[in-house]
């Protein structure tokens, strides 16, 4: 049989011998160094990881503690001598650390760690080459933060949940940890409350001051936990008095924290020249807004007020005077709201009611006296200025009946807030109720299909439609930041970012609002030119206390 094939491998034996001499030659001259090469550089590669992770851990640790009385570069230089430790089995023989660590102060802190070692060579010294150096560099960077706490104290906040406590309970124990986790002296920051209408706790500075000038009294500021909550009155001891009680104004409450970031960011403004703090909201709720603060002789339609041409109030036209018709209106419960002009009126709307900000009772008084706003007229909080601005009004004035009387003198829903907010938006259709299983509600409580119409002044689901439009135009005109037109000299633009966290575990809450209002990603109206904010949804307590947590790592984070 024939063998057809190739012998590769046979040639003369001359031939033979002239590939064993390339070899020979080769081994020594190109591929020993070739492969101790690769080792060499595998083990530089080793160790610059293990020397990145260090340098890493050390930005970040002492980066942490920017702002604080312990010396970072102390701390970074401890953080890099535990995490790479030279001479020590598992660094490959890594010596002679050089580092450099600079620590930059200022309202925007950096911490600059750079490393480099020696590692020596194994198969290299053959050409000479006995060690590589390897080196690692990191920074970062924390800006000072000025943070508002604006918490919800609503009835609805008394609701007992599974933990055994109520949810004013539990958001108190962890609102107090969550102020705990921002730098005193550092740091600015302040607390506003909310139910029918919303008031100032930190700083406890009374009168409250609505202005927005660099000598504007308030504002959040370094001293927040000047007692640690043990006498009266800084951020804690604060949250401790917290109770409550009444409706859910979050567009007040939303509105008096950007003036109060906004003293601060004045003041820093005459101090410095510049403002490079982080500014953030962290609104808490568990449940709709329900309220809605007025000026009820304010002019908005075309020159008119929202009250009837022929009312009998001594005052409704004297707003620029100074005789601000001031009060909040609310619709009653959760929705969906129902009512209309029937034989009694209204049967879930309340109206008005005293505003807690404008009054002269102490800071920590008003803490601990949620609901207070129920008091009749004669009641010695109202001072007797406020009992004379509705003089002459047929109904309305201190009115705690749903019968029709009490909404006598108004001819419309009003345009606005009394901060300027519109409510007569169509932006209620993006409301996404949640039950309090965190399932989508259908029908949706809130928007049944029927527009808003602001001539139905006597209808609760009108009203319910505009206060919720007066709080998603509230939190979009903080984040746009408007009222730099009010802010004397001031040419810097506030970036504010809103961090909402709802509460399901009760009734529920509106994450198509709560997404808005922080101009969340996964918002239906989510802006990518305004400060991107976070809604975190929960569910019990928990998981109320890592969303706690999770606002916190965000507005603290160190930029890396």
């Amino acid at each position: 049989m024939r063998r057809i094939g190739f012998d590769v491998l046979k040639g003369k034996s001359g031939e033979r011998g002239n590939v064993m001499l390339l070899l020979a030659l080769a081994l020594p001259l190109m591929i020993l160094p070739l492969v101790g090469l690769a080792i060499d550089a595998t083990v530089c590669y080793l160790v610059q990881a293990k020397l990145s992770a260090a340098v890493d851990g050390a930005s970040l640790g002492a980066g942490r503690l920017l702002g604080t009385t312990a010396d970072p570069v102390e701390i970074a230089g401890e953080f890099l001598n535990a995490n790479f430790q030279t001479g020590v089995a598992g660094f490959w023989g890594a010596n002679t650390m050089v580092k450099t660590i600079i620590y930059t102060p200022g309202t925007t802190k950096t911490i600059f760690v750079d490393a480099n070692v020696r590692v020596p060579l194994l198969f290299m010294r053959v050409i000479g080459k006995s060690y590589a150096v390897v080196a690692a560099t990191a920074t970062a960077t924390r800006r000072d933060s000025r943070m508002m706490l604006v918490i919800d104290r609503s009835g609805s906040m008394s609701y007992v949940g599974t933990s055994g406590n109520s949810t004013i309970t539990d958001v108190k124990s962890f609102a107090q940890g969550f102020v705990q986790k921002f730098t005193p002296g550092t740091d600015q920051v302040g607390l506003v409350v909310f139910d029918g209408s919303a008031v100032v706790g930190y700083p406890t500075v009374r009168p409250w001051d609505s202005t927005t000038t660099s000598v504007s009294t308030g504002g959040p500021d370094t001293s927040f936990l000047s007692t640690n909550g043990l006498s009266c009155c800084d951020m804690v001891y604060q949250i401790k008095a917290i109770d409550a009680a009444n409706g859910t104004n979050m567009a007040d409450g939303l509105w008096q924290a950007y003036i109060e970031l906004q003293k601060s960011h004045m003041k820093s403004l005459a101090t410095d020249g510049v403002d490079t703090r982080l500014n953030s909201i962290v609104l808490f709720t568990d449940g709709f807004p329900t309220a809605v603060s007025l000026d009820l002789n304010k002019t908005q339609y075309n020159g008119a007020v929202a009250l009837k041409a022929g009312n009998t109030c001594t005052h409704k036209n004297d707003w620029a005077a100074g005789a601000k018709m001031r009060g909040w209106a609310a619709v009653n419960g959760d929705p969906p709201w129902t009512g209309g002009p029937t034989a009694d009126g209204p049967n879930t709307v309340y109206w008005p009611r005293f505003l807690a900000a404008f009054d002269a009772n102490t800071a920590n008084w008003w803490m601990s006296n949620a609901g207070a706003s129920y008091a009749a007229p004669s009641n010695a909080l109202y001072p007797p200025s406020n009992t004379k601005l509705f003089a002459g009004c047929a109904g309305m004035p201190w009115g705690n009946t749903a019968s029709s009387s009490a909404m006598a003198d108004l001819d419309k829903i009003p345009l606005q807030d009394m901060w300027g907010n519109r409510m007569d938006t169509t932006n209620y259709t993006e409301s996404e109720v949640l039950t309090s299983a965190g399932a989508i509600r259908t029908p949706n409580p809130i928007y049944n299909g029927t527009a808003l119409t602001q001539t139905n002044e006597v209808a609760a689901y009108d009203w319910g439609l505009a206060i919720w439009n007066a709080t998603y135009q509230a939190a979009n005109n903080i984040r746009n930041d408007t009222n730099i037109v009010n802010r004397p000299g001031d040419v810097q633009n506030m970036a504010v970012a809103i961090y909402t966290i709802g509460y399901t575990g009760a009734a529920g809450v509106d994450q198509g609002l709560l997404r808005a209002i922080a101009n969340d990603k996964s918002a239906a109206s989510y802006n990518p030119n305004q400060p991107t904010g976070m809604f975190v949804p929960a569910s019990d307590s928990t998981a109320l206390a890592n969303a706690f947590t999770i606002v916190a790592s965000a507005i603290l984070r160190l930029k890396y």
